[in-house]
């Protein structure tokens, strides 16, 4: 896929961690796709979700998030306005991180994903990078081959080349 279709594709957002907080973060860039607040659990405290498909391969984390009654995203679909993915690493990169985005369904659940990738750009976990790619995980079978070009685009707007070691 070319940069022109990617950049077409993507909303981003940037999160900073706030002060005192070991998991939740405020978007520091203005209006996001996602909620305003949202959490990032990354290592021991993941909770426990069904182990298939993807769920085979080691998850580093997880996001969650709810929209408050003033917010506006086309992910506020259904009460409870919830939002959330696994987060896995991206293969060969020390920074980059992907997940599907599940949004709350009409009874309220959140089941299957929405068919969005998220990939998230953080060194540090302090400052994340949250980039939205709009029906680029809609395909399961396309979803390597699109997320590796996602990840080479990203790379080439965050001034990383085409090569990010381990």
């Amino acid at each position: 896929m070319n940069n022109e279709m990617m950049g077409s594709i993507v909303k981003h957002a940037t999160y900073t961690l706030k002060e005192g907080r070991t998991t939740s973060y405020i978007d520091t860039s203005g209006w996001g796709p996602l909620p305003k607040l949202i959490s990032f659990c990354i290592g021991v405290e993941v909770s426990h979700v069904a182990r298939t498909g993807r769920g085979l391969l080691p998850k580093v984390g997880q996001m969650k998030a709810q929209f408050t009654k003033g917010e506006e995203s086309p992910y506020k679909q259904y009460p409870p306005y919830k939002v959330q993915t696994s987060i896995w690493r991206v293969a060969n990169t020390r920074s980059y991180y992907y997940g599907t985005l599940g949004v709350s369904n009409r009874a309220g659940k959140i089941g299957r994903d929405n068919g969005d990738m998220m990939i998230l750009h953080t060194t540090d976990w302090r400052r994340v990078d949250a980039y939205i790619f709009v029906g680029l995980a809609a395909d399961k079978e396309r979803l390597p081959k699109n997320l590796a070009d996602a990840v080479a685009y990203l790379k080439t707007i965050n001034g990383l080349g085409a090569y990010e070691g381990r």
